[in-house]
C-alpha cells in the first residue's frame, strides 16, 4: 500500500486534544480516526492555523459566515479553508470532518482552486437545510455538494434528506457510523454508582421531557449540558445540573450511574450519537429517544442493547425508568450487551480502517 499525503480539515483545535490524548487524558473521538491512520504508515498532518487570534482571515470574513450561521444555524469556515490553501494542493487527499470545516474546502474546488480528492463527512447539515434548500445557502451548497470525491453521512436519514432535497445522485453518499474511544469511557472505576444521569450539549436534547419525567422520582439525576439547553426550564429539586463540564468530568458521571437517559426532539438529524457510543462504552443501560437520527445511524436492538422511548412523552420515559428500576439485572445485561456491540463495531479504529479503504483507492 502506497503511503498517501493526508490533511484533516476540523471545525475547531484540535493540537491540544491530540496531546492530551497521547497521554491519555482525553479521548480520541474528534480526532476521527487521524491518530489511527497516522499507524497504517500515512502521512497524517493538521494545522491549527486558523485559530489564531491574529488570523486576519477571521475578522476578513467573518461576515459571510454569520450571514450563512443567521440562516442555518451552522457556520461555514471560509477562513480556514483560504489560510490552509498554499498547502492544501499538496496533499494526495484532504478530510473535511464536520459541515463548518469540510463545505469551504468544496467550495474551494467547485471553483477549481483545489485540485486534490476531498473526502466529505456530513454531521448535521441536514437537518440544518430543513426547508431552507431554496435559499441562496441552500442553493449554493446544492451546486458545491457534488464535488466531494467521497461524501459519507453519518445516519442513513440525512442521505435520504439529500437525495431527495439536494439533488445529490442516489448512491453517492456513503453511511459510515460515527465512533468513540471505547477504551477510555470503559475504563473501570470503584466509584458508587448511584444516581440517573444525562449527558449532551447539542440543540436536539429535550430535557423539559426528562425534567417532567424524573420529577417527584426517589432518585438523584445529574444532567451535563449548555446553558441553552435548560434556559427557562423549572428543574426538579432532585436534579443537580453541570454546566459546560470538560469530558473526564463526564466519564465521571458515567462511572457513578446506574442507567442514563438521552432525550431527543426528532429533528431527521444525526443526534445523541457521541454520548449513545460513550454511555454504551461505560456499559449504562440506556434509555434513549425514537429518533431518526440514532436509530438510522446504528444497528443497536431494542431490549438487547437498550430500550427506546417515545420521543417528548415524558409518560413512556416515567415507564422506562421505573422498569430499569425493577428490573436492574435486565438493565445491566443490556449494558453489557451494549458495550461489547460498541467494542466490535463502533471504535475510532473502525471509523479510520473504512476511511483507508477509500482512501487507498483514490
Amino acid at each position: 500500500m502506497r503511503q498517501k499525503k493526508i490533511l484533516f480539515v476540523y471545525r475547531t483545535k484540535r493540537r491540544q486534544i491530540f496531546r492530551a490524548w497521547e497521554k491519555g487524558k482525553t479521548p480520541d473521538s474528534l480526532l476521527f480516526g487521524a491518530n489511527h491512520l497516522k499507524n497504517m504508515r500515512h502521512a497524517v498532518d493538521f494545522f491549527d492555523w486558523a485559530y489564531f487570534p491574529l488570523n486576519p482571515m477571521h475578522s476578513l470574513l467573518y461576515p459571510l459566515e454569520n450571514t450563512i450561521i443567521n440562516q442555518t444555524g451552522m457556520g461555514f469556515k471560509l477562513d480556514q479553508a483560504i489560510t490552509l490553501l498554499p498547502i492544501l494542493n499538496k496533499y494526495d487527499v484532504i478530510v473535511g470532518t464536520g459541515d463548518s470545516a469540510g463545505l469551504p474546502i468544496l467550495a474551494l474546488k467547485y471553483y477549481r482552486i483545489l485540485k486534490k480528492p476531498v473526502i466529505f463527512m456530513t454531521a448535521g447539515l441536514a437537518g440544518a437545510l430543513k426547508n431552507k434548500t431554496n435559499t441562496r445557502v441552500g442553493k449554493f451548497y446544492k451546486k458545491i455538494l457534488p464535488c466531494a470525491d467521497i461524501f459519507t453521512s453519518y445516519a442513513k436519514v440525512e442521505i435520504d434528506f439529500f437525495e431527495n432535497e439536494m439533488g445529490i445522485k442516489r448512491g453517492k453518499i456513503i453511511h459510515i457510523p460515527l465512533c468513540t474511544d471505547f477504551k477510555y469511557f470503559s475504563k473501570k472505576s470503584h466509584l458508587k454508582r448511584n444516581i440517573i444521569s444525562s449527558v449532551g450539549t447539542e440543540s436536539g436534547r429535550d430535557y423539559k421531557t426528562l425534567f417532567e419525567a424524573v420529577k417527584n422520582l426517589n432518585r438523584n439525576v445529574e444532567i451535563a449540558c449548555h446553558p441553552d439547553n435548560i434556559r427557562g426550564l423549572k428543574i426538579p429539586k432532585n436534579v443537580t445540573v453541570h454546566l459546560n463540564i470538560p469530558v473526564e468530568k463526564v466519564r465521571n458521571i458515567y462511572q457513578r450511574s446506574i442507567f442514563t437517559i438521552i432525550p431527543c426532539v426528532e429533528k431527521y438529524r444525526s443526534s445523541g450519537q457521541m454520548v449513545l457510543l460513550e454511555t454504551a462504552s461505560a456499559g449504562l443501560p440506556i434509555i434513549v429517544s425514537n429518533i431518526k437520527g440514532l436509530t438510522s445511524a446504528f444497528e443497536f436492538k431494542e431490549n438487547k442493547h437498550l430500550i427506546f422511548t417515545n420521543p417528548q412523552d415524558p409518560r413512556d420515559l416515567r415507564s422506562k425508568i421505573n422498569f430499569y428500576l425493577k428490573n436492574p439485572d435486565k438493565a445491566k445485561k443490556l449494558g453489557r450487551n451494549a458495550s461489547s456491540f460498541v467494542k466490535n463495531h463502533y471504535t475510532t479504529l473502525h471509523l479510520a480502517k473504512q476511511l483507508n479503504k477509500f482512501i487507498i483507492k483514490i
